[in-house]
């Protein structure tokens, strides 16, 4: 599915011989006089007018949203009020009769109770050192 054409070029085949890619090495130069000069590869697709630059292409470095040292005060707190919530709402079925209970007062507290719960979860584990 590879072959090198006359002229140097890679040729990608498709694998019943359709669709053919070209790909051809444009070498440019960064001329800043604070860096050392280094050669970058730009990929372009024969017949289309995209041209990719590895650059363009790098990594970026990921960063939490929250610092690291937040992580145990959050899980403390989000579970906290994540049990705090789940005993309301036990509290709330075992003391109300069937008659006078809510369906939007239920849902309200066990989803709230969920989301942080959910939160707390993944904050123990973050403060644990297990990175999901």
């Amino acid at each position: 599915a590879f072959r090198s054409g006359p002229t140097g070029h890679l040729n990608l085949y498709g694998p019943k011989g359709g669709s053919r890619l070209r790909l051809r090495s444009l070498p440019t130069y960064d001329t800043s006089s604070s860096r050392r000069r280094r050669e970058k590869t730009s990929w372009q697709a024969t017949g289309t007018t995209n041209t990719l630059r590895s650059d363009e292409m790098a990594a970026k470095a990921i960063s939490s949203p929250v610092p690291v040292e937040w992580y145990p005060t959050l899980a403390v707190v989000t579970v906290s009020v994540g049990l705090m919530l789940t005993a309301s709402f036990f509290i709330y079925e075992a003391t109300t009769s069937r008659r006078n209970r809510s369906l939007a007062k239920e849902i309200v507290t066990a989803s709230t109770a969920s989301v942080f719960l959910g939160f707390g979860s993944l904050f123990v584990l973050l403060a644990s050192g297990v990175y999901v």
